[in-house]
């Protein structure tokens, strides 16, 4: 039984893009090796790149700002290569800032995108002239992730793929916090690593403040340190610490979650009893958790293949159908 058909249906169009795209060296069409957690190389396979081609993963109108942007925020690419990003073509970073790079200085894509969902008269720059930024984890380390170094974007601490920010039609300014899904799910669970106690000191105190933005009447703070509900929660909580320090200005900020309605491999990801016993899908849990459900706002990322907010090559190799 295929527990995820969505993440199939699109390693097919992947590699049929692999195959097809023009944007691609011809040697790309080789596929590409990779090493499993155990050291283990397998490949070639035709869902990755050749390693020394990993940078096409990124479309052409993106690649060089993207890496360029990546390189000077000191963000790590996941699962990168030499510096570069991922060489699986169903990388959900990579898809991320092939679809959002372009608005890091084209704020107009932003309320093409967005506007849908958030009231955007106006959008306004965040961190410095940029108008998007990538991998944002807010200025203040609120949970002691980095016990007292500094924090690396996107990596061992709380942090969401793209941020924004804009003025509303009231005049409010308000920032949205970016989490982009493509295809993960978690039916197989997600291996812990570290310590529980750690999560503890750093995340329960606000899981059970009374004001915070996570019921914790309904399930054990226990059993929000399971995927996805871990992630959720954490970017949550960040969401809710930066809206009550004013961060950026902001009288609100809003996490976007962009996930597929086909995705069901995410939504079954239910993997305790507790989980199970408040809804049958991860949406209708993590809704009835939510205190302000209004500060969570899914995007379908069909939206994303139009042009005039990505671009056509976006539109080709994550919007193409013929997989023949």
């Amino acid at each position: 039984m295929n527990k995820n058909p969505y993440a199939s249906e699109q390693s097919k169009r992947q590699i049929h893009w692999l195959a097809t795209s023009e944007t691609l060296p011809f040697e790309a069409r080789a596929g590409g090796t990779y090493t499993d957690r155990a050291g283990k190389e397998h490949g070639p396979l035709p869902l990755f790149l050749p390693l020394d081609l990993v940078a096409h993963n990124l479309l052409p109108d993106v690649r060089h700002g993207a890496l360029a942007l990546f390189a000077e925020l000191g963000i790590p690419w996941h699962d990168g290569v030499d510096g570069g990003p991922s060489n699986h073509l169903r990388d959900s970073q990579v898809q991320c800032a092939n679809a959002l790079f372009r608005m890091v200085d084209e704020p107009h894509r932003i309320k093409r995108a967005f506007g849908h969902a958030l009231d955007i008269a106006k959008v306004l720059p965040i961190e410095g002239e940029r108008f998007l930024t990538f991998e944002y984890i807010g200025p203040i380390d609120y949970f002691d992730e980095g016990k007292g170094a500094p924090r690396v974007r996107g990596a061992r601490c709380t942090s969401v793929d793209a941020a924004f920010r804009y003025r509303t039609s009231r005049g409010d300014v308000e920032v949205a916090l970016v989490e982009w899904k493509y295809t993960e799910s978690y039916l197989d669970g997600h291996p812990r690593t570290g310590s529980d106690e750690t999560r503890r000191q750093r995340y329960e105190a606000d899981f059970l403040h009374a004001e915070g933005p996570v019921r914790s009447d309904v399930v054990a703070f226990t059993a929000m340190l399971h995927e996805p509900f871990y992630q959720l929660m954490r970017q949550q909580m960040l969401a809710h610490r930066l809206e009550q320090e004013g961060v950026e200005g902001a009288t609100a900020v809003r996490v976007l979650h962009v996930l597929s309605p086909a995705n069901v491999g995410y939504e079954a990801s239910l993997p305790l009893p507790e989980h199970r016993s408040v809804g049958s899908s991860v949406s209708e849990v993590w809704h009835t958790l939510l205190r302000r459900p209004d500060r969570f706002v899914t995007v379908d990322p069909a939206v994303f293949l139009h042009g005039e907010i990505t671009s056509p090559e976006y539109v080709e190799r994550y919007g193409h159908t013929d997989t023949a």
